[in-house]
Parts: structure tokens; C-alpha cells; sequence
């Protein structure tokens, strides 16, 4: 991992998530980019005439620069001495179609990994409504972390990884295992229903090929699926839970669908959702 790319609204749980953001790349010796996809139009409180509209496109690309530049000095501010120091740079655009922006700066930039922020039952992030989150996880061709307001970076000691066995997923499993690898991780891979055969090839895809013997594998109920691998990540204190997002899928289905929507919905951990 060498680029570390943080969409940021400025918004406090998006402080976090580079916090966090910073924490991996000084682990990972990566450097990291934040990005800002501003509005060209601003409603601007006004004391004595109320609220008025201007369209100033310079003013208001400075005003996110600022910010970048102030959100740069605040994750130094974090920076932990005797650590690998990453290179912390910024970027800015008018917001008129971010999921093209992110998949290009993904392309341009030779990102590794998207990382940003949510809040409660902030499913996404305003950053990422509709079709422009379906076409950053099926286009970007790289990992998206999500991390919630309050978590802080402590290792990633235990990782749930639930797989649906449907494929091999073979670069998401080898993404997974880098991850491991560097912070020593136990993954504990998850599925549903009767797919033991799978779960036993996907085990020895970790432990055989990529020579990862930290790793185990639990069954779980295909009852609500959701609320089971929330609590089961809960019950093994993990520090994060991947999961596979499938090429083609409609964004919605995805987070309609089982223990997605749950998850994202309602989970206090740190979420990697990686593209088939």
C-alpha cells in the first residue's frame, strides 16, 4: 500500500477518518491525499439582509483549499514521532460527478486504498449518494474503508471477513492478507449456510498460497444475517470487518441486501469493503 486517498467534507467524523487514515499509512509507509468536491453554489448567512446566494467558483475553491490546508496541519499535528512520516497533499474539485472524479484520481494517482467517514445511522456519507457510490466501488479498482465518528486506530489485532464463497475473490483475499500480514492479525472468515467446501478452499487460499496460517472459520445462521455478524464481530472484539462488494450490483441492492445494510447502518467498526 503507497497512496492513501481521504474524501473529506470537513464534517467531524471526517477528521476522524483521517486520523485514522493517518494511522495506517504511518503502519504501511504510504502517503495520503485529501480530497474536497466542492459546490460551486453556497447559501451564506447573512445577519442583516438573511440568507443570499453568489456563485464565486475561485472563492469558494479557495475556501476548500483552506480547509485541506487546515485539515493537512491538524493530521501532523497526529503524526507520531519515530514513525514513518507519509506525505500528506491535497486536491480539490467542483462537485459535479464525484464517482468519476475518485475513479480517475484512482487511476491518475495509483490509489490503494478510499478512505472517509460516517456518522450514527449515516448509512454513507453525503459524500457518497446513490450512483456515485455504486460507480466508485464497481470503477475505483481499489478497497473503501468506512469509518465511524468515534473509532480510533488501534491495530487491526482480529478481522472478521464475511465471504459469501461465491467466487474466489483471489485480489480481495491477497488485499486482506497484506493488511494482516503487517499488523499480525487473526482473520476469522465467516459464512452462511452450507458452503463448508468453499470455506475450506478460500482457507486454504490464505494459509497454503499466500502462506498466512493466522486464520480460522466460523458458520453462522442464515438468519438474520446482518445482526449476526454484528454481534459475532462484537463477541470476538474485532478491529475490522471486510466484506466483498459484487461488480454490476445496483448500490441500493447492495445496501438493501442482508448483512450489508446492517452493517453499514448500524456498525461501530471499521468497515473495508473491497470490489470483486
Amino acid at each position: 500500500m503507497k497512496t492513501i486517498l481521504v474524501l473529506t467534507d470537513f464534517s467531524k467524523k471526517a477528521e476522524n477518518a483521517a486520523i485514522y487514515a493517518l494511522k495506517i499509512a504511518e503502519k504501511n509507509q504510504a502517503n495520503i491525499i485529501l480530497f474536497n468536491s466542492f459546490e460551486k453554489f453556497q447559501s451564506v448567512n447573512v445577519p442583516e439582509s438573511g440568507s443570499w446566494v453568489y456563485e464565486d467558483y475561485e472563492m469558494i475553491k479557495n475556501e476548500s483549499l483552506a480547509e485541506l490546508k487546515k485539515l493537512e496541519n491538524y493530521i501532523i499535528e497526529h503524526h507520531k514521532q519515530g514513525t514513518f512520516e507519509p506525505g500528506i497533499s491535497s486536491l480539490n474539485e467542483l462537485g459535479l460527478d464525484l464517482a468519476s472524479s475518485v475513479n480517475q484520481l484512482v487511476r491518475d494517482r495509483k490509489i490503494d486504498l478510499i478512505v472517509m467517514g460516517t456518522k450514527g445511522d449515516d448509512t454513507i456519507s453525503h459524500l457518497f449518494y446513490g450512483s456515485d457510490a455504486c460507480g466508485v466501488l464497481d470503477n475505483a479498482g481499489c478497497p473503501v474503508l468506512f469509518i465511524p465518528e468515534t473509532c480510533i486506530f488501534d491495530g487491526f489485532k482480529n478481522i472478521v471477513f464475511a465471504n459469501d464463497l461465491k467466487k474466489d475473490y483471489n485480489e480481495a483475499i491477497s488485499f486482506l492478507v497484506g493488511i494482516a500480514r503487517l499488523n499480525n492479525s487473526h482473520i476469522i472468515l465467516t459464512h452462511f449456510g452450507e458452503y463448508e467446501n468453499n470455506a475450506l478452499k478460500c482457507l486454504n487460499l490464505i494459509e497454503g498460497t499466500l502462506a498466512y496460517p493466522n486464520v480460522t472459520s466460523r458458520l453462522l445462521q442464515l438468519e438474520n444475517k446482518g445482526g449476526q455478524l454484528r454481534e459475532f464481530a462484537a463477541s470476538v472484539k474485532a478491529d475490522l470487518v471486510v466484506m466483498i462488494h459484487h461488480h454490476g450490483a445496483s448500490f441500493e441492492k447492495f445496501i438493501v441486501g442482508s448483512q450489508s445494510k446492517n452493517m453499514l447502518k448500524h456498525n461501530q467498526l471499521p468497515l473495508l469493503i473491497i470490489a470483486d
